[in-house]
């Protein structure tokens, strides 16, 4: 193998069958991987909004809680909205879902 190829795969990372066909993925040691850091952790926010300014992200069980909404309003809600259980929204979307639902005419007209 050349040299260019080689340091074009260190850089890149690139697949290579090996002798019985199978695919290998080689990554360059220095880019290395944090999908075991602690620090890894999935966005919360839309990924527009800087760390510190994006919407926390509650499961729908716990704004239920958090807002006192009752069980019936809550499951009318998710039904609505198509939710389900333990689905992680920001509150002003919770609340939103929620405004709109009671706000509706009854009978869905």
């Amino acid at each position: 193998m050349s040299k260019e190829k080689k340091e074009k795969q260190q850089v890149e990372g690139s697949t290579d069958l090996d002798s019985a066909g199978e695919n290998h993925v080689e990554n360059n040691p220095d880019q290395g991987s944090n999908a075991d850091s602690p620090d890894n952790t999935p966005d919360e926010g839309g990924g527009d909004a800087p760390p510190d300014k994006a919407p926390r992200l509650l499961t729908i069980e716990e704004h239920r809680e958090n807002l006192n909404v009752d069980a019936p309003v809550f499951a009318a809600v998710m039904q609505a909205q198509g939710w389900g259980a333990g689905k992680r929204i920001p509150e002003t979307d919770f609340k939103e879902a929620v405004d709109a639902f009671l706000k509706a005419p009854m009978g869905g007209k």
